[in-house]
């Protein structure tokens, strides 16, 4: 969404004002420090941020008070994913936004999965929301195999009832892959025809322009045929509904 993209500002409005009325809401980014209140262990500030983000925004000169605003609600803390204490300099940070207010909370783990049991477990301890709902995204992969997919569930079922869990695959929400159920499904002209009568194969090609660029060592542990390989184009293949698929990596 760009900035200033008036249709999707009101859905989030309207999407976030349909339980509580007044109630503030703070999203906590964990790993990526993009809105409102970035969490990493990177020793950056707003305004750090904001340089490396500023070459990619397609800001109006109509919309550049909007962006401003924007930043003016930006926070950020630097601290390490096992301190406790760390966690809770998070918490004031989130306070002070706050201000006494009521307040949902919305931890977004975009971490790699072998911290997410120390991160989990700081947060509950730490961060929990007081006058309003915590929840946590954890996003994929759950786990490196099925032992520590379950090893990862049993923790976090320990932390959280299952209404303040989100588990998401990230890929599943670009636009590209959602508009392949829309013309899949949606299309008069193609969905009749779209099955394995007319439809030799599909071909997935997943490429990318650049090389590991500081995941390495998350590379190495979970594997990127596993990470990427393996889940994006299952994922673009369960919207295709191919009976045949050939993937190129």
């Amino acid at each position: 969404m760009e900035c200033g993209d008036e249709t999707g500002i009101e859905l989030i409005r309207k999407t976030l004002s349909t339980e509580d009325e007044g109630t503030l809401h703070v999203f906590v980014v964990l790993g990526a420090s993009t809105c409102f209140a970035g969490y990493a262990r990177s020793k950056l500030s707003v305004a750090d941020v904001r340089k490396k983000a500023d070459p990619f925004m397609k800001v109006r000169d109509d919309q550049k008070e909007k962006l401003e605003a924007f930043w003016k609600l930006n926070t950020y803390v630097a601290g390490s994913y096992d301190k406790l204490e760390d966690f809770q300099r998070l918490n004031s940070e989130i306070e002070k936004i706050e201000g006494g207010k009521p307040c949902n909370r919305l931890f977004y783990l975009a971490l790699p999965p072998s911290v997410f049991q120390p991160v989990t477990t700081n947060l509950k301890a730490a961060c929990m929301g007081k006058r309003g709902w915590t929840r946590v995204i954890v996003e994929k992969p759950f786990g490196k195999d099925s032992d520590s997919s379950v090893q990862l569930s049993t923790h976090l079922a320990r932390l959280f009832t299952e209404d303040q869990l989100y588990r998401i695959d990230h890929y599943l929400g670009k636009e590209m892959v959602q508009n392949l159920m829309i013309l899949r499904f949606g299309n008069k002209v193609w969905g009749p025809i779209w099955n394995r009568e007319s439809i030799a194969a599909v071909t997935l090609s997943f490429k990318e322009p650049f090389g590991t660029q500081g995941r390495g060592g998350y590379f190495d542990e979970f594997g990127i045929i596993r990470c990427d390989a393996e889940s994006c184009p299952t994922d673009v293949d369960a919207g295709c509904h191919g009976e045949a698929c050939i993937y190129e990596c």
